[in-house]
């Protein structure tokens, strides 16, 4: 596993770490995403997009703190299913993502940046949801309460692309107690 450290203290060195995010820092953020991932036993390729999630922007997060000219450097840091899983967090267009889950193949991301669609794979889908799960999960306590449930759909629909334990966590935060089957 990549030393987190190492990450942060590179990710330091390009003005990531200080920027604010959620009513508290980026650091913290991605590190509690990290954190998130790593507890549901994600691959180290997820956990360590997890560290880096937001560096690009997203939709939501419109501070750029990386500039996308510089992702073969991120994807010398954290290698390139990482790095890949990171862009496609800060590029997807979320009403377009969310609009994937009922299928079983030909999964598309609309991507922000270029303003094409994106082949990817059932794999990486699934990554990217658990991810978006991570990403709210751990910012969800610092939210303005009328935010909480946001997404309870989508996430409810995403119960084949997330492991046991993201699934677990979702339904305890959303206070859903049906059972997994």
């Amino acid at each position: 596993m990549k030393d987190v450290n190492e990450v942060f203290s590179e990710l330091e060195k390009m003005g990531v770490i200080d920027v604010g995010h959620t009513n508290g820092t980026l650091r913290d953020h991605l590190l509690g995403t990290y954190n998130i991932l790593r507890r549901w036993n994600c691959s180290e390729e997820l956990c360590l997009a997890g560290l880096c999630h937001s560096i690009y922007g997203t939709e939501s997060f419109q501070k750029q703190t990386i500039s996308l000219n510089k992702r073969n450097e991120i994807r010398e840091l954290i290698g390139e299913e990482a790095e890949a899983l990171v862009y496609y967090f800060g590029a997807h267009v979320k009403e377009h993502f969310w609009n994937l889950l009922d299928r079983s193949d030909n999964f598309e991301i609309l991507d922000r940046f270029i303003g094409e669609t994106t082949f990817v794979s059932f794999a990486q889908i699934s990554d990217l949801v658990t991810l978006t799960l991570a990403n709210w999960l751990e910012q969800r306590p610092r939210v303005d309460e009328k935010y909480l449930y946001l997404r309870k759909e989508e996430f409810t629909a995403s119960e084949r692309f997330l492991p046991a334990e993201a699934y677990r966590d979702f339904k305890l935060a959303y206070q859903l107690n049906e059972e997994r089957e």
